[in-house]
């Protein structure tokens, strides 16, 4: 399964795509994690449906001197994209 999803919050600046690289790396996941013009982070994640739940709790966090997640949206894309990656990497 290959999913999008959008990180909404104080996300940027705070080491959160390095969180994010961490868990997914560790959970055995591919894909990418960059920031985005609008304040957000855009994560494509390709992995199992259970791989992909840990990692959005993994990433879900809200602590005091860290990031603070706002919003997840979570979109499901088509299975023909799935295998672009070979690795989990962060895009500059």
């Amino acid at each position: 399964m290959k999913v999008m999803l959008v990180v909404h919050g104080f996300v940027q600046g705070v080491g959160y795509r390095y969180l994010v690289m961490k868990n997914a790396v560790s959970l055995g996941i591919k894909g990418s994690v960059r920031n985005m013009p609008d304040g957000s982070v855009l994560i494509l994640a390709e992995g199992t449906e259970e791989q992909i739940l840990q990692l959005i709790r993994a990433i879900d966090i809200s602590v005091e001197n860290g990031p603070q997640v706002y919003k997840i949206e979570r979109s499901n894309v088509k299975d023909g994209d799935y295998g672009a990656f070979r690795d989990f990497s962060i895009e500059h």
